[in-house]
This record gives C-alpha cells, sequence and structure tokens, in this order.
C-alpha cells in the first residue's frame, strides 16, 4: 500500500557513536514493546534455506486449495465472472434513468477497482496471499494471541461461507424463477420443488470439482459468460424494437434490490486476494520480472472495463411489464433461458471455493466420503425452496453482506492496519553528521554523495505525497459515505421508514 516500506541497509551505512553504537542524531528510533518483545525472544534473521522452506510450504498450501495457480487466462476469467451476473441482469428493470444510471454504473465500477487494489495491497503489505491471514495479522498480530486468532478465524470462514451459499441459494431461486413460468403445473408435487431438483442435479456434478483449475469449473465459467452475451444480445434486440420485458415475474427479491443497490451488486466481487495469490503462484521462481499478462492490476483493470462495457449499455434500457409491442413467446423464452443458464452455471465456482464445515476429526477419519460438500449443497438447496416471505428478506441480507465485503471490509482493514497498528518495518533515513564525534569524520565525497541522496528522498517524498493524499482520502470516503452511509440506509429500507 502507499505507506509500506521496506527494509534498510542503514544500520551497514550508519556511523557509531560512542554512547550507544549509533549516531544519536537518527531521525527515527524504532523502540521494542515490551508486551509483545519479551526479553527471550530470539531475533536470528532466517537463512536463506529457511526462507525457500516456507516458500514452498506457501505454495504447497496453494496448491492443494480451492483456487490453485492459474493460467493469466483463468484468472482473467474468475475476476470477470462476478460481474456479470443477477445484478447485471436485473439492470434494464432498475428504475433508473438514462443519466443517473451512467453514473451509478460508472462510479460503483471505480468503486470496485479501487476495492481490489486495496486488497492486492494488503496482501503484499503483510506478505499474506489468505484472507484470514490478512485479519489476523490486522486484528491479531504478536504473540499471546492464539484465541483472539481462533476466534477470527472462524468468524472469517463462517462470513465468507455464509455469503456465498446465499448467494447461490439467491441464484438458484432465481433461476428457477425464470423457468417456471414455461414449464407444466399438472403435477402433484409443486413445479418448483421438481424443477429446483432437476437444476440442482445438473450442476452437481460441475460442484463435484476439487478447485477452480478444474476443467469442469473452468468450462461452467466460460458457458457463464457466453450465456450473458447471448442474453445481452437478445436484450439489445428487444430494447430495438420496443418489446422489452423483465426478465422475471419474481416475489424472490426484497425491497433492495432496486436502483442503486442492485447496481451495487453487479459490482460486487469474490476471490480478489486468492486469484492474486494464484497468479503469483504461477511466476517462475527464477523469473527477473513477470511478463505483463501475468500482472494482477492490469488484469483486474481489464475485466473491470470489460464489465463496464457489457453492463453499462443497460442503464439505458428500459424494461416494462406492458411494452408497445409484446415479445414473441419464442423470443422472450430465450431470453429467460439465456439469463437462468448464466446465473445457474456460476453456481458451482461460488460453491467450490467455499470454506468447510467444521466436522469433527472422529469422523472425518472413518470415511473419506465429502460429507462438507454434500452438506453445503444441501443447504443450499433447502435456502432456495424456502417460502418467499423468507427468501426476499434473505436476498436483502445476501445484498447488504455482498455490499460490506466488496465495499467496507476492505477500507475498514486498511484504515485499521495503517492507522492505528504499528508499521510492519520502518525506513531509517541516511544518519545525520555528528558534530561531537571527532574520531569520525565524513569525506568530502561522501558528504556530497549523503546530501545528494537525502535530496532526492525529499524530492521523492514530495511527489507521493499528493498520491498518499488521495489514496486516504479515497479510503475514507470508501468507509463512511459510501459504507456507512449505505448501510443505514439499507436497513432504514428495510425496516420501512422510507
Amino acid at each position: 500500500s502507499p505507506r509500506s516500506s521496506t527494509s534498510s541497509d542503514s544500520f551497514a551505512s550508519g556511523r557509531q557513536s560512542p554512547i550507544n553504537g549509533f549516531d544519536s542524531t537518527a531521525a527515527l528510533i524504532l523502540v521494542p514493546d515490551a508486551e509483545e518483545t519479551p526479553a527471550s525472544t530470539s531475533f536470528d534473521f532466517s537463512s536463506d534455506d529457511e526462507a525457500e522452506e516456507q516458500s514452498d510450504l506457501q505454495l504447497e498450501r496453494l496448491r492443494s486449495s480451492s483456487i490453485p495457480p492459474l493460467s493469466s487466462l483463468s484468472v482473467f476469467l474468475y475476476l470477470l465472472a462476478p460481474y456479470l451476473k443477477l445484478g447485471a441482469l436485473l439492470l434494464p428493470e432498475a428504475g433508473l434513468q438514462s443519466k443517473a444510471g451512467v453514473l451509478v454504473v460508472v462510479l460503483f465500477a471505480a468503486l470496485s477497482a479501487f476495492t481490489r487494489q486495496i486488497w492486492y495491497m494488503l496482501a503484499r503489505y503483510v506478505r499474506r496471499s489468505d484472507l484470514e491471514e490478512i485479519v489476523l495479522e490486522t486484528f491479531a498480530r504478536g504473540r499471546g494471541k492464539e484465541r483472539r486468532r481462533m476466534v477470527l478465524r472462524q468468524l472469517v470462514r463462517l462470513a465468507v461461507g455464509s455469503l456465498r451459499v446465499l448467494t447461490a441459494a439467491l441464484y438458484l431461486r432465481f433461476s428457477v424463477d425464470c423457468l417456471l413460468p414455461f414449464l407444466p403445473d399438472v403435477l402433484a408435487i409443486p413445479s418448483r420443488l421438481i424443477t429446483t431438483l432437476v437444476l440442482a442435479a445438473f450442476i452437481a456434478p460441475l460442484y463435484s470439482a476439487r478447485s477452480l483449475g478444474s476443467r469442469g469449473a473452468l468450462y461452467a465459467s466460460w458457458l457463464s459468460i457466453a450465456a450473458y452475451a447471448a442474453w445481452f444480445s437478445c436484450t439489445a434486440y428487444m430494447h430495438a424494437k420496443g418489446m422489452l420485458v423483465p426478465i422475471a415475474e419474481t416475489a424472490t427479491l426484497g425491497k433492495l434490490w432496486q436502483g442503486t443497490p442492485a447496481v451495487a451488486f453487479a459490482f460486487s466481487t469474490f476471490w480478489t486476494v486468492p486469484l492474486y495469490a494464484s497468479l503469483k503462484g504461477t511466476v517462475q521462481p527464477m523469473t527477473p520480472k513477470p511478463r505483463r499478462s501475468q500482472s494482477f492490476k492490469l488484469l483486474s483493470a481489464l475485466s473491470v472495463a470489460m464489465a463496464v462495457a457489457v453492463i453499462l449499455p443497460l442503464a439505458f434500457f428500459n424494461a416494462s411489464p406492458l411494452p408497445t409491442q409484446p415479445p414473441p413467446t419464442s423470443l422472450k423464452k430465450i431470453q429467460t433461458v439465456l439469463g437462468a443458464a448464466s446465473l445457474l452455471l456460476s453456481i458451482p465456482s461460488i460453491l467450490i471455493t467455499t470454506p468447510a464445515l467444521p466436522i469433527p476429526i472422529s469422523i472425518r477419519r472413518v470415511t473419506n466420503f465429502p460429507l462438507s460438500k454434500v452438506l453445503i449443497y444441501t443447504i443450499t438447496i433447502c435456502l432456495s425452496i424456502l417460502p418467499a416471505s423468507i427468501t426476499r428478506v434473505g436476498s436483502d441480507v445476501t445484498l447488504i453482506l455482498a455490499f460490506l465485503s466488496t465495499y467496507v471490509v476492505p477500507a475498514f482493514i486498511h484504515i485499521t492496519i495503517h492507522n492505528f497498528r504499528r508499521p510492519l518495518s520502518i525506513v531509517i533515513p541516511p544518519t545525520t553528521p555528528n558534530p561531537s564525534s571527532s574520531s569520525q569524520r565524513l569525506e568530502p565525497s561522501e558528504s556530497r554523495n549523503d546530501e545528494l541522496l537525502q535530496r532526492k528522498e525529499r524530492t521523492l517524498q514530495r511527489r507521493r505525497l499528493g498520491r498518499r493524499l488521495v489514496w486516504d482520502i479515497g479510503v475514507w470516503v470508501l468507509l463512511l459515505p459510501v459504507g456507512g452511509g449505505g448501510v443505514a440506509w439499507a436497513v432504514g429500507r428495510m425496516a420501512g421508514k422510507w
């Protein structure tokens, strides 16, 4: 992040004084914390073999995770896929005026790119490639905090798992809502239950994949984007002919799914930190500089730009239940099926990355059956068939959780770790001359070099000052007006205050 710093070699170049071995006029002094640095603590530097061993362990952990090292194209796919889902499908019927819709889309696209950059810089700053580890480094750094670390780890897993299961259940429920009008209702069993079970059985083989690197997950994500592209084409044609109608008549969505909140949900994101780690894991250790195609910032910017290109035109569309010209049944059916397919095919990638349930070790030792995956899938199906009065509240809760995880949490962690926590490292500037030490004199050439380095450092700091101020202002705006104001409005809206 803009405040991150690297270690310097000032100890090697600094001049010693008769008092404490270093120049007492140094501008920065690092005082150890007695609580976090007991007397028995060893400050031995790790050897190259230990660093290499730790790097190998992290790479092995990454390879065994649900998001292993992926190619640049696959990372770009998973960066783009979350944007082209339910929020985009609802934009033509969100009720936004054209100019306001364009501004809202551009605003939340910029905020989404900004929050991705925050996660990227946080991962680089704490040198961790996992959301849990970033949270632990922020709120439970140091010794003697094992219990707090355990509680925070479980809370992070619970929050991430709840959001992904709720999102998957909402997508499954909305897909069924899209298809129900075209299915006969002549059986004794409700059509909703049958359709839900059929669709769940259809995507079950895709969900059985172990990671996002499997062929099933990759093909499903590509097909989801292709289905969205086909839906977009049908929607544009229907708009041009004046026959655009809402994608589905559904009672699933709650009070928040109109106007700006739908756009905010459209640009909510998943997997930012693990995808950065996944891309970093494909870089060869001896490569001096990764190729541009392996730049996470470039891939993130391209994914946001492409999402804006295929979402922004929807702000000019106006879906109405009573259009000037009713659409043909076949065209309406094709558009609805394509929208449902884009949602349905995205469910496997969401559930594959859901944290496993805490199954007791005694049960896991008895059988190799993937009990956690089955339970997660069963919970998702059960949530999708709940009564409409419950699913409306659940859809609003899902939107609020997605909003918090995308726009509020990264800003809050950034502000906490850079303003209320001690820095991980401090750059100690070159020591200033000590007039009292007559035994150590600088040569004229060394003095000129030292002055030149200090002048260059001051120039660099002045250049970065404006960028740092803009960054800090942006993070505070993201946390308070956008995050706090959005959550307050959502709670009031759900309570019926406005």
